[in-house]
């Protein structure tokens, strides 16, 4: 029983607080003396779950259920196995868990079928951690320069723990997000209904490590690599209110793939399902990006494939790429000329009026040379893209005019961790790190984690409420017991 663990602790800790108070008084060191007191208290905590968790596998109501559960997945009891779980503190214990095989047919009894922990699943258990443990390294992985900064920041909390663990951790739980994608990062009680749903669409850059093909060359130990620069493609989703100012209370959503845009937007496709865009009467849509052609070619066949109305949907070409193009046709005007054509030409594109800023080149270029140039770039970029420059009537309808979120979320997401001078990924780990750093960024990774331990319980129905409530019960329990229990003991030894 936990009493009788705390009972156990309680002379121990009363000899080592009497130790530690000698120490303060003769060094005055009190970050060591903090560090042993935290330590004693993971100790205590590690003996206790370890308790109650060896206490709920060896119940045989428990392992009956499990039984039923396993067989409706085709999961065959074995035997219990011992092994070592990893808990939030760091600490590892030892449990005794129920082992599942899987059922096989009589043509394949000479295969071996995959095997389970299925009480440690129905937990929430990651790679035998606890879930807990397995976010807080992740998320140093993900925002520490590197995985050796991020081993030696958790070492500093007493957690003891390799690159290569800490690389398959993230590994494993990104392959978890990434083949859920879209509703994983949901709560399912998103509201918006009568709100207007912004879609920030943008590419950053960052280097992929590909090994060299061919033969090594003489003398040479190892073949090489290359590290072209690629692009991922990364969008955001938030929604505004009626006055078009940010909605606080949704977390905005990112994600970014090292696919192409038909891929990203085949993702961008789940997100927005997951969402339940055809059910829920949104005010307003609004797609921002930049002048990519690529990027409204796939907008257009989005809202196809997905059967939405043209009626208020906003597609928006951010206005200061718009400035930053119409400034190669200014560079074109003679230079004496410039300052008055310049205001003139950024009022007419703020309006919407690309037709003026036509004739505005005809009338004021002479040179055939220079207004081809100043032609070309204003069909090939305005005249193409008239719908979506006109900003007037977009600030009127309270959307905004510019793509400045996804250029934060590119900034966050991708430049500071994964544009990193002197840093090379493989395809496989890129694409993990963009999504796990899109969940912590928009401030989703609570619901991210949530749902991830949620994933393996789906397959129960009518069951999972009496396993559940069996769980929840002895949890409870315990942690009255361990409450109660535990600050008998801190009085003890105070």
């Amino acid at each position: 029983m936990p009493k009788l663990i705390l009972q156990e602790f309680t002379e121990e800790i009363k000899g080592k607080i009497s130790n530690l108070e000698k120490e303060l008084r003769e060094k005055f060191d009190f970050s060591v003396i903090e560090k042993e007191v935290l330590n004693i208290s993971n100790e205590v905590v590690a003996k206790l779950l370890e308790k109650i968790l060896n206490d709920l596998f060896l119940e045989k109501d428990f392992l009956n259920k499990l039984k039923r559960l396993g067989g409706r997945i085709a999961l065959k009891y074995k035997e219990y196995r011992n092994l070592n779980l990893r808990l939030l503190n760091g600490k590892i214990i030892k449990i005794s868990t129920p082992y599942f095989l899987k059922s096989i047919s009589r043509k394949n009894r000479k295969k071996r079928g995959s095997g389970s922990y299925l009480g440690l699943e129905l937990l929430g258990m990651i790679d035998n951690c606890s879930s807990n443990f397995v976010s807080d390294v992740v998320q140093m992985a993900i925002l520490c320069p590197s995985f050796e900064v991020a081993k030696v920041v958790l070492s500093r909390r007493g957690i003891k723990i390799d690159v290569k663990t800490i690389r398959r951790l993230s590994k494993d739980l990104g392959a978890i997000g990434i083949s859920n994608r879209g509703r994983i990062s949901l709560t399912g009680k998103e509201d918006l209904k009568g709100r207007t749903l912004v879609i920030g669409i943008d590419g950053g850059r960052l280097r992929l490590r590909k090994k060299k093909t061919g033969d090594k060359k003489d003398g040479q130990k190892r073949q090489g690599f290359c590290t072209d620069w690629k692009e991922p493609k990364l969008f955001t989703i938030y929604i505004l209110d009626e006055k078009g100012e940010i909605v606080k209370d949704f977390a905005p959503l990112h994600d970014a793939t090292m696919e192409n845009y038909k891929d990203m937007f085949n993702l961008l496709g789940e997100y927005l399902r997951s969402l339940n865009l055809k059910e829920v009467e949104v005010e307003k849509i609004v797609f921002c990006g930049d002048g990519d052609e690529t990027i409204w070619l796939n907008v257009e066949q989005l809202l196809i494939e997905m059967n939405i109305k043209e009626k208020n949907i906003f597609q928006v070409l951010d206005y200061t790429h718009a400035k930053q193009n119409l400034h190669e046709i200014i560079e074109q005007i003679p230079f004496n000329a410039r300052n008055n054509i310049e205001k003139k030409c950024k009022d007419l594109l703020w309006k919407g009026d690309i037709e003026g800023i036509y004739k505005e080149i005809n009338k004021v270029i002479k040179s055939k040379m220079r207004k081809g140039k100043a032609l070309k770039k204003w069909k090939n970029y305005f005249l193409k893209n008239t719908k979506r420059m006109q900003y007037e009537k977009f600030r009127e309808s309270c959307v905004p005019c510019g793509s400045g979120c996804v250029e934060s979320a590119i900034r966050r997401v991708i430049n500071l961790r994964l544009k990193a001078p002197g840093t090379f990924w493989t395809r496989e780990m890129a694409e993990c790190f963009l999504f796990l750093r899109s969940q912590l960024i928009s401030g989703r990774w609570d619901i991210f984690m949530t749902n991830v331990t949620h994933l393996k319980r789906k397959f129960m129905d009518s069951q999972k409420n009496n396993v559940f409530q069996l769980v929840k019960e002895k949890v409870n329990k315990q942690n009255e017991l361990i409450n109660s229990n535990y600050t008998q003991v801190l009085m003890k030894v105070a």
